[in-house]
């Protein structure tokens, strides 16, 4: 018989040979046979012994053919016939006639496949079946059919299974036993017992029969093969005193079990961990250990643990606590860790944990998530090696909605950033990070989303980005892509608002469109996604706010006074800026939404060029309270406490801006009768001499700016040239190496003046 594949392919042709019904017509079927398999190839019976063969249709790729009905036939019908079951037309019957040798064949497609058949014992009568002996009130059997369980399985060389015979009535239902004959249609593969015990011989495949004395018949296909063996868990955890039945499993054969009778078992180390012959373990004392299984040639080996005794299981969050609230396709954390007596932790230790109805929640032990799946209430119990160590929650599974962290998001093009998604109760309030969400940008050409949330700038302009669940809750990220550094340029005839990236510098994206009136002082709020500025387009120099992309523009102060220098607290809910509305300048702060303006300088002098420090503690500003009108730097509280003086120099000083937490730079300005000399200098607040960062020579520097990662220094420096002209630029200077030459932000020509610089980040 030619074998094809593996000896487990062909098993698995046998059962569907067997096991499909062959009820259709055969000549679709027929056509496409390459090959007829008998099984077993060669009989010896006895004049009027019969015995049962098996034949399989395979196409030319090895596939079994279920549907090819197979013709069976005698080449001498005076030694042997063939009776072919007409309800399994791969299974025939082959009766000895008369002493002889003859060839029976199965035939289908054009394909045969023989066995060879030996009659022998001229006259001699068939041997009398074996039936065990029955009871003698035994009542008469109401079988119509027999079913062998299980009626397919694998054994190893020299290993017993125990077979199972149900008899069936008509319904379907249960009958009275009756005695049977067993027999193997292979005994060199496998033999069986009048018990129905099967023991493996050899590797192959074969088949093994129960008949009744009234002709009801049942088989169960044996495939025998010699496989590594392996045990069921990677590791075995116990406590001293704790007991564990081993497992060993087949892997190759569907991870079958195999009995613990068939194995030798011994542990390495009998002081931590004991093994009985029934393959089952004891923990003795904390410690490891490696327990083997020997049996069929062969050894495995499992890794045992036996750790110290658990005395507490230490939960979160507390059961106590009440329900955990676990949105539809969300997760919530929940954690255990087993204790010893002293409150050390026994990570070895085994924890079991047990969803109530796994419809409703899942969870996974690895990352100690709870899933909801459907909307409802169900428990999760989990449980410690020791008695009465336990602890069970009430998960209810509800449909949350969503929340962001931030809800807007300022980028660069070619930026990326990860949306940080929450699902919320029904007051709003965040319960867990929202998983399973589907993304999707309104405005793909500003701003793309990917399916983990992380969102790319891709053109200036602003993009909705919109994250849904399955269950028809959405909310809006809402994006704006804008260059890095804002500045006011009288380019379009007066002061209008432009941003630009470095990468890009020649390319300016205008702002604001106002022809008449100007536009400057612009300052991106701490999330890049708004522009507080100053307008005089009401007739006065007003306060106003806009989004990053020059939409939504609201106005925040409407007063007689003039009103300059926004600088936004790092919390982005209010604005620190100048107002002359007391007759001196001072410093005030105010809502975002124009509410409550408050002021925080009082002395009847100059207070201008507020900038609040990265931290939100401090105010940095401009005054000349001191020396007869010599401008200095001070500092104060965000609520205008503690003011002092941080520059004390000869020189005048002004436009403080923040390059760390309690660091601040300044302009110190000298003028002679010839000459102007200005210096950018840096002062730390209240501890040590300012230092001088850059020296600029003749040029007058006037507002200075520095990016919010420390590293670019914007200045505004103006020339003032022979016959009287005045050249105003921008300039960036990298403040880890200052000596060099900085990159000028162009110009759109000579009468383009640049000023009031802010960086987006």
């Amino acid at each position: 018989m030619a074998v094809r594949g593996s000896e487990k392919a062909m098993f698995a042709a046998v059962l569907a040979a067997l096991l499909w019904p062959c009820a259709r017509a055969v000549a679709q079927g027929a056509a496409a046979v390459a090959q007829i398999d008998v099984l077993p190839p060669a009989v010896t019976l006895s004049v009027g012994q019969r015995q049962g063969v098996l034949a399989t249709a395979y196409d030319a790729r090895g596939q079994v053919l279920p549907t090819v009905r197979i013709t069976w036939s005698s080449t001498n019908v005076a030694v042997a016939r063939v009776e072919q079951d007409p309800r399994e037309p791969g299974v025939a019957t082959i009766v000895g006639v008369a002493p002889g040798i003859v060839s029976v064949e199965a035939a289908a497609g054009g394909r045969r496949g023989q066995v060879a058949v030996q009659v022998t014992g001229a006259g001699a009568a068939a041997p009398a079946p074996i039936v065990p002996a029955q009871p003698a009130a035994a009542p008469v059997s109401n079988a119509v059919a027999i079913r062998i369980e299980p009626n397919s399985f694998y054994v190893m060389p020299s290993e017993e299974i125990r077979l199972s015979l149900i008899f069936l009535q008509g319904d379907g239902s249960l009958a009275t036993p009756m005695a049977v004959t067993w027999r193997s249609l292979n005994e060199a593969v496998a033999s069986v017992d009048q018990s129905g015990g099967v023991v493996g011989i050899a590797p192959g495949q074969g088949v093994v029969e129960a008949r009744t004395a009234n002709d009801l018949v049942a088989r169960a296909f044996v495939q025998v093969a010699g496989a590594s063996f392996a045990f069921a868990s990677e590791v075995l955890s116990l406590s001293p005193g704790q007991d564990d039945t081993m497992r060993v499993v087949v892997p190759q054969q569907g991870n079958r079990r195999i009995a613990s009778r068939w194995f030798t078992w011994t542990s390495s180390n009998p002081s931590v961990v004991v093994v009985s012959a029934l393959g089952v373990a004891t923990g003795v004392s904390a410690g490891r250990a490696e327990l083997y299984a020997s049996g069929f040639g062969q050894t495995a080996r499992l890794a045992a643990v036996v750790h110290r005794t658990v005395e507490e299981l230490s939960v979160s969050p507390p059961p106590s606590a009440g329900a955990v609230t676990v949105p539809l396709s969300g997760t919530a954390r929940m954690n255990a860790q087993a204790l010893d007596s002293a409150g050390a932790p026994v990570p070895e230790a085994p924890i079991v944990w047990e969803v109530g109805d796994t419809s409703v929640a899942s969870f996974n032990t690895e990352t100690k998530l709870a899933t909801g799946k459907k909307i409802g209430r169900t428990t999760l119990r989990v449980r410690g090696p020791g008695r009465g160590l336990q602890a069970t929650w009430t998960i209810d599974v509800v449909a949350g909605g969503l929340g962001f962290r931030p809800p807007r998001i300022g980028l660069s093009i070619s930026e990326r950033r990860t949306i940080e998604v929450m699902f919320t109760n029904d007051r709003g309030e965040p319960i867990a990070p929202a998983t399973g969400i589907q993304w999707m940008s309104l405005r793909p050409a500003v701003a793309q989303v990917d399916p983990q949330g992380t969102v790319t700038g891709v053109e200036y302009g602003y993009a909705p980005i919109v994250a849904s669940t399955s269950w028809g809750k959405a909310d809006t990220v809402h994006v704006y892509v804008q260059g890095e550094l804002l500045l006011a340029s009288t380019r379009g005839g007066s002061f209008d608002l432009f941003a630009f990236d470095r990468g890009t510098a020649a390319r300016f994206n205008r702002l604001t469109q106002d022809t008449v009136a100007s536009e400057f002082e612009g300052a991106f709020s701490p999330d890049g996604t708004r522009i507080a500025f100053v307008s005089d387009r009401g007739g006065n120099a007003e306060l106003y706010v806009m989004n990053a992309d020059g939409s939504a523009v609201q106005r925040l102060t409407s007063t007689p006074a003039t009103e300059g220098s926004p600088s936004w607290v790092p919390n982005g809910r209010s604005i620190v800026y100048t107002s002359d509305a007391t007759g001196h300048t001072q410093v005030w702060i105010i809502n975002v939404d124009g509410s409550e303006q408050r002021q925080l300088t009082q002395e009847p002098s100059a207070n201008f060029q507020p900038a609040v420090s990265p931290d939100g503690k401090l105010i940095a500003f401009s005054t000349d309270r001191e020396r007869g009108g010599s401008y200095e730097v001070f500092v104060m509280s965000i609520d205008g406490a503690e003011q002092r003086n941080v520059s004390q120099s000869p020189a005048s000083e002004t436009a403080p801006a923040w390059v760390a937490e309690g660091q601040v730079v300044y302009v110190a300005q000298e003028q002679s009768r010839n000459a102007i000399t200005s210096r950018i200098v840096k002062a730390t607040v209240g501890a040590g001499a300012p230092a001088v960062l850059l020296s600029l020579g003749g040029i007058s520097a006037g507002d200075i700016e520095v990016s919010r990662d420390g590293g670019t220094l914007a200045v505004v420096a103006t020339t003032f040239e022979r016959r009287g002209g005045v050249s105003q630029g921008l300039y960036l200077y990298t403040l880890a190496n200052l000596q060099a030459p900085p990159l000028e932000v162009p110009r759109a020509g000579p009468t383009d003046r640049i000023g009031w610089p802010s960086f987006r980040k």
